[in-house]
């Protein structure tokens, strides 16, 4: 194995002595030739594998888990019980079809490829989702915790390797909260990276509370506003006197933690107090077209700051496919977890939702000449059952073992089906992909080769993913 540390040689392809000592191929005698013609070979298939790397990405997380047959993985031949209600329709690319109820990207398929073989065995919401979130697999217990050495997250990775302008958080979390898992989340934030990788956490506020009743008037939110009574020279003066406490709580206590803790709070506070960035969290900036056309609901407006902040920026955004539906025990954080009430939230608001925010990202982005650079990913944890539940009005459970992944933008062979499942939608049958695989190929679409290996706060080498590209995938 070849070990490639993110250095500006490394990434540039010029090999120092000291680069090729810490890759480990460079012995006593000098460079072997075969070391060397395998170091050539991984640097000409990472060139050969993404020829339009994408610069920033937008992580789209369908928390709780869509399912692959009601939406890119239509089983018109299925059983009654397990295909559902809904039909699928032809596209604009011949030959791929989806959902009835997505006709907004039905016209725009051949921007996106359908990857329809994702696949892992785990069940449980919190180990799924930290698997699929960093690409590593922390084993199958639905109640694990967070851990300093978790492994990083998508965001956090990149934000080591490619950091953003200074006034401008790397990568982002919005809304900041996960079902199940609180924050940070099991592999959501820097992980073995350490804490200042962390993602920049967006609170809900008024764009984002319990049940928005968007009343069409603009300005509308303002994510990193302070309050009208607290000037910016005010704040600052506060967080000095904060900053003597922690000083001295730190040398009185010699505390690592709150060394950490006071690292961050400078960090938020001159993120909060950068005008350009309070711009790019600003959505008044918006025109009411824009709004309208995104959706004045909350996963319509979450996609909106999306874009603004890779716009402005941002290199790595997650951004949570969240829904404020009527009359469901469902919170808006598990919202796509439908083990009950799965058609009537599809039909009412889940499947329209998506499919005119998502759209709606897709096209603004191309217009505005940023799809080219942006890699666009749609997933949640898991899929649901092929077999449809006896709970009130219809339900599919957690199934990890098969479901669709969407990927446009940047680095990603657009207008293709790959992978494929049985006549169930229940198993891969073609081109299985873990999440392992998925992490390697959003690095690779990132321009990040996924051999690199990184240091932890220990000190210790780690890889970034034990994953390969999927075929197919990569422009």
């Amino acid at each position: 194995m070849i070990r490639l540390f993110d250095t500006p040689a490394t990434a540039q392809g010029n090999w120092s002595r000291r680069d090729l000592l810490r890759a480990g191929v460079l012995g006593v005698g000098g460079l072997a030739l075969s070391n060397m013609l395998q170091l050539e070979s991984v640097r000409r298939a990472v060139a050969a594998r993404v020829q339009r790397p994408a610069r920033n990405c937008i992580f789209m997380f369908l928390n709780g888990g869509q399912a692959q047959m009601d939406t890119f993985d239509m089983k018109p031949a299925a059983p009654e019980g397990i295909r559902g209600p809904y039909h699928p329709i032809t596209t604009s690319v011949p030959g791929t079809q989806i959902s009835n109820m997505l006709p907004r990207l039905s016209r725009l398929t051949d921007q996106f490829t359908i990857l329809r073989s994702a696949s892992h065995p785990l069940s449980g919401h919190n180990s799924s989702a930290a698997y699929v979130l960093s690409g590593h697999t922390p084993g199958n217990d639905s109640s694990i915790q967070p851990t300093p050495m978790d492994h990083p997250t998508y965001g956090s990775v990149v934000s080591r390797i490619h950091p953003a302008p200074k006034h401008l958080p790397s990568s982002v979390l919005t809304p900041r909260l996960l079902f199940d898992m609180g924050f940070p989340t099991p592999s959501a934030g820097g992980g073995w990276l350490g804490r200042q990788y962390d993602p920049f956490p967006v609170v809900r506020n008024r764009m984002m509370s319990k049940a928005p009743a968007w009343s069409g008037t603009l300005p509308g939110p303002r994510s990193l506003a302070l309050p009208s009574d607290i000037s910016h020279s005010r704040l600052a003066s506060r967080r000095s006197l904060l900053g003597h406490v922690d000083t001295a709580f730190t040398a009185a206590r010699d505390n690592a933690s709150a060394r950490t803790l006071q690292a961050h709070q400078d960090k938020a506070l001159n993120l909060i107090l950068s005008p350009e960035c309070q711009a790019a969290f600003d959505l008044s900036k918006e025109s009411a077209a824009t709004h309208d056309r995104y959706g004045r609901f909350e996963m319509g407006q979450v996609l909106l700051m999306a874009r603004r902040l890779v716009e402005s920026g941002v290199r790595f955004v997650t951004a949570n496919a969240v829904s404020n539906p009527k009359n469901t025990r469902l919170s808006s954080f598990q919202i796509w977890d439908t083990h009950f009430d799965h058609f009537r939230l599809y039909n009412e608001t889940l499947l329209p939702e998506f499919d005119q925010s998502l759209s709606a990202l897709l096209e603004d982005l191309q217009d505005r000449g940023l799809l080219s650079e942006t890699l666009v990913i749609v997933m949640g944890e898991m899929g649901r059952t092929p077999t449809i539940n006896k709970n009130k009005d219809g339900g599919r459970d957690h199934w990890g073992r098969a479901y669709s992944v969407l990927w446009a933008g940047g680095g990603v062979n657009s207008g293709h089906v790959v992978g494929a499942t049985d006549k169930n939608a229940g198993e891969v049958i073609d081109a299985k992909a873990s999440p392992d695989d998925i992490a390697a190929t959003l690095y690779e679409a990132l321009g990040i080769p996924h051999e690199t290996v990184l240091e932890d706060i220990t000190g210790r080498p780690r890889r970034i993913t034990d994953g390969s590209p999927v075929d197919g995938l990569l422009a």
